[in-house]
């Protein structure tokens, strides 16, 4: 990433075509303070907005007592409020994301500077947390426009290194999270151990949840043939392979079949899903695919 903060990304033009531009939850979350995001709320807000009946442990001071003696029956007044997003940035920061031309880990943080500020634009709490088998580094950035700058330089200090382990990294995020919110999860997802129970304990603890998959070519299949010589860039294991012109083919539909099966398994659930391949700028991914994808409108 580069060490300018008025590098191409962050052209004032680039930024005039964010602010115009929301993160979208699919849910409505309590939230911290007041933002740009309408939700409903029992008690004090800018206007009514309509009744819920009321249920046990609800505040007796927000039922609507008139309401009480026209129709019998106890109603709590739910007020229109404008309330803040919490939304969490979880960045893959682990050694197969510095793989890549780009590399991944580059095009990931890019891609997370440019959401962060469309976040900040819409007055949403932002946070970051850089994740491999734990919380190697996290940020609570803030919630207006002039918190871009530590999110910059906080992205810009961070490297790619270790094991994915997306399993034990949510474990270590959920003691982080006050209030439930938005989970941007940004990773290749080429965790040994699968993505699916990652992704479920999210999800199980109330979290609306976005997976953004970064691709590049040479996870589809190496250039060249012959015998070739492949190490992990985790590991550091090193595997002799024939890349024959028949190998090149199946591996990359190997990679296109885990694609295919990540979209699904996510839409299936409800879980938001785009590919973000490193062919593309961030700029269009954020502008075209994420808008088209349901994340941005």
């Amino acid at each position: 990433m580069a060490d300018r903060p008025n590098d191409d990304l962050f052209s004032s033009a680039f930024l005039e075509r964010l602010e115009v531009l929301r993160v979208v939850a699919r849910r409505t979350f309590a939230g911290a303070a007041p933002g740009s995001r309408s939700g409903r709320r029992a008690g004090p807000g800018l206007e009514f907005a309509e009744h819920r009946a009321y249920a046990p442990g609800d505040d007796f001071r927000h039922l609507d007592w008139a309401a009480f003696g026209r129709l019998d029956r106890l109603l709590l007044r739910l007020c229109q409020a404008e309330e803040d997003l919490a939304i969490y940035f979880l960045l893959d920061s682990s050694a197969s994301m510095a793989t890549g031309r780009p590399p991944k880990f580059d095009h990931a943080r890019r891609l997370a500077a440019a959401l962060a500020y469309v976040g900040l634009a819409g007055l949403e709490r932002i946070r970051l947390f850089a994740v491999n088998g734990a919380v190697r580094r996290h940020l609570d950035a803030g919630r207006t426009k002039s918190h871009i700058l530590p999110i910059l330089d906080f992205l810009r200090g961070l490297n790619a290194e270790g094991r994915t382990d997306l399993s034990r990294a949510v474990d270590a995020f959920l003691p982080h999270t006050s209030q439930t919110g938005l989970v941007i999860l940004i990773s290749d997802l080429m965790d040994p151990a699968g993505y699916e129970k990652p992704l479920l304990a999210l999800q199980g603890r109330g979290f609306d949840l976005w997976c953004l998959q970064v691709t590049d070519p040479a996870d589809l299949a190496p250039a060249g043939t012959g015998d070739l010589a492949v190490a992990d860039a985790e590991t550091g294991d090193v595997l002799t392979v024939p890349l024959t012109a028949e190998v090149r083919e199946r591996l990359a539909a190997e990679a296109e079949r885990f694609g295919a099966d990540l979209r699904t398994w996510c839409l299936e659930r409800r879980i938001g899903y785009a590919e973000v391949p490193t062919r593309l700028p961030v700029d269009a991914l954020v502008l075209d695919v994420l808008r088209r994808s349901g994340l941005l409108r």
